[in-house]
């Protein structure tokens, strides 16, 4: 199978859409952490780390 040559705005598109679902994912991991370690602790968390 051959594949065809993406176009620049094509990889520019797909990156866009790549860095805005990340973006989306880590706020909600972020909501999630903080309200488990809320329940757990019964403090919002200080920091939230991201690698």
């Amino acid at each position: 199978m051959e594949q065809a040559a993406f176009t620049r705005e094509e990889l520019m598109r797909r990156l866009e859409e790549h860095r805005r679902k990340k973006k989306e994912v880590i706020r909600m991991m972020e909501d999630y952490l903080k309200e488990e370690c809320k329940k757990r602790t019964g403090r919002e968390p200080e920091s939230f780390e991201v690698w």
